[in-house]
């Protein structure tokens, strides 16, 4: 769905139109100054994201920002070097701008200015001033849209992100990301206090959602979420094979040693696991399930996603550990339990239902066929014949995947549809880095190329051109702010175009404007061009739109 940028033109024009600039006609000086106004403020007031992009929700979230820059490093380690710098500079602008600018969460200290620990679940990327890269205190954003609230999902994506950047960019000399591994330890702190709000002593875990108010954290939702108990063992997963890089062994963070901070890791997980299976697991049936209230107790489902999920994070926490470790052996038995119930329950199916009624050995279909359903099975049942040698679950994977491509995929897009039927698909971080994660994992099973070429399309069409990216700033590519042009570039620019005719200046306006905006040609928009006065932080945002359109009706010829 996109808008077509006329209205600034069209205010250039009409300004042009305007009898007192009529009266200028004969005097070049004022015409040319009056134009240099003109495009003055059509630049000023630019926001290609609202102009020509549809954008569905254009806050930072913490659970699908992280997610989607987690998938896009792993995506890239696979990629050819050019191309894999580019992603990883994206992602280290991203997670820069998050933890080190942006104030969005619970401050690391002094020494690190005005970088956090634990992120909020959500907040605008907006700059509160004019910025400059130069000066790191012009590049928070407005407090005033932060939402003081955090849940797993988000404390699990951030650590993996986090920790995931530090592993990539540690050297034989022992150097990290110093800002990101400090955040994620601080975060895994915090977490461990978290871990006391929900349930009883026998089995403590963080609560679905709290608030963090004067008084300190107040729980809003004290059930446990399966999908957020996973995404944290995700995400302590990762800062665990981070804080075991060799390159790590003799570092001190806060105080501590990497080791004895990866024991506490390791600590945590353990519990963490045990409280799930507790918790969540149907004994009768082997799988888990979506959701545990204190006062109700399990739940009697669990939905597509939250299983095809399961497998991917008990597979991530299985390559994590060390094969003599005896909680490895706990979590592939769990694996494999998972992954053969839904075998069973998938038998005789070619597509993936809504939720699968464990209590009841049934299946709840739902409205839509969902494309996250169909991924998340195809990527977790791949995920648990790599951790546990089973190819059968890969052949049923692949199966799916074929299913799932004559029922959702658009050839016209390139792309699979979010849900059957939608000629515009609204993809969120989540979906996106998903989508990243099947292609990925799908790679050994397609043909040479294949899902190198998908995924690399998918992160064009929606991250670059569909805006899930909002904006860049000099570290990926977009060093010019418009005071630059309108010093260095704007005077010859408009005695080039006064003696034109009014269509011509047009043209050649919204070339100028069009090259200042995404100065590196890569569809992602500078800051200054990206929000409101003055600008967007140079992050994934929550959710876009892209055209999934179907083929045109062949015609019949008489």
């Amino acid at each position: 769905m996109t808008r077509h940028r006329t209205l600034p033109l069209l205010v250039l024009l009409a300004f042009q139109a305007d009898p007192l600039a009529a009266q200028a006609v004969g005097d070049p000086a004022k015409k040319q100054q009056d134009l240099s106004l003109a495009i003055q403020r059509q630049v000023l007031n630019l926001n290609v994201n609202q102009d020509e992009k549809y954008l569905i929700d254009f806050y930072f979230s913490t659970f699908h920002g992280m997610y989607a820059y987690r998938e896009l490093m792993l995506w890239a380690q696979a990629a050819p070097q050019a191309r894999r710098d580019d992603l990883n500079a994206l992602v280290r602008a991203g997670l820069d701008a998050v933890v080190r600018h942006s104030g969005m969460g619970l401050p690391l200290g002094r020494a690190h200015e005005q970088a956090v620990g634990l992120l909020f679940d959500k907040g605008l990327p907006r700059y509160a001033a004019q910025p400059d890269f130069a000066q790191p205190a012009t590049l928070k954003w407005d407090p005033a849209s932060f939402e003081r609230t955090t849940s797993p999902e988000s404390i699990g994506q951030s650590l993996g992100a986090k920790a995931l950047l530090a592993q990539l960019e540690a050297d034989a000399a022992g150097t990290t990301g110093n800002v990101l591994l400090a955040s994620a330890l601080q975060e895994f702190q915090t977490l461990l206090a978290l871990q006391e709000l929900g349930g009883d002593k026998n089995a403590r875990y963080m609560p679905a959602r709290l608030k963090l108010d004067p008084g300190g954290w107040i729980v809003v939702d004290a059930a446990s979420p399966l999908h957020g108990q996973l995404s944290l063992l995700q995400g302590l997963a990762r800062l665990h094979a981070t804080l075991s890089l060799p390159p790590l062994a003799n570092e001190n963070f806060a105080g501590k040693p990497a080791a004895t901070w990866r024991k506490e890791v390791r600590g945590t997980l353990e519990r963490l696991f045990n409280t799930l299976l507790k918790l969540h697991r149907d004994s009768r049936s082997g799988s888990l399930v979506s959701r545990h209230d204190p006062a109700r107790g399990p739940a009697d489902r669990i939905g597509a996603d939250e299983a095809g999920y399961a497998l991917e994070t008990l597979a991530d926490l299985a390559a994590a550990l060390p094969r003599d470790d005896p909680l490895r052996a706990d979590v592939l038995k769990q694996l494999t339990a998972q992954a053969d119930y839904l075998m069973v329950r998938m038998a005789q199916r070619s597509v993936a239902p809504r939720t699968f009624l464990v209590k009841r050995d049934q299946v709840f279909e739902g409205t839509l066929l969902r494309l996250e359903d169909q991924l998340s099975l195809v990527a977790g049942l791949l995920a648990a014949s790599e951790a546990s040698g089973r190819d059968g679950y890969a052949r049923q994977a692949h199966d799916l995947y074929a299913a799932t491509r004559t029922h959702l995929w658009s050839d016209a897009a390139g792309k699979f549809r979010s849900a059957s039927g939608l000629a515009v698909s609204a993809y969120d971080g989540h979906l996106f880095g998903l989508s990243l994660a099947t292609w990925r994992r799908l790679a050994p099973l397609l043909p040479a190329g294949e899902a190198r070429r998908h995924g690399d399309h998918l992160i064009e069409g929606v991250l670059t051109h569909g805006g899930l990216q909002q904006a860049e700033g000099p570290a990926t590519g977009e060093p010019r702010q418009p005071e630059d042009f309108i010093r260095d570039e704007l005077p010859e620019l408009v005695r080039s175009i006064a003696p034109l005719k009014r269509d011509e200046q047009a043209q050649r306006i919204t070339a100028a404007v069009k090259r200042l905006s995404d100065q590196d040609g890569d569809g992602i928009p500078g800051c200054r061009f990206a929000g409101g006065a003055f600008g967007a932080a140079p992050v994934i945002v929550t959710q876009t739109s892209v055209k999934t359109p179907f083929a045109a009706p062949e015609r019949n010829t008489p």
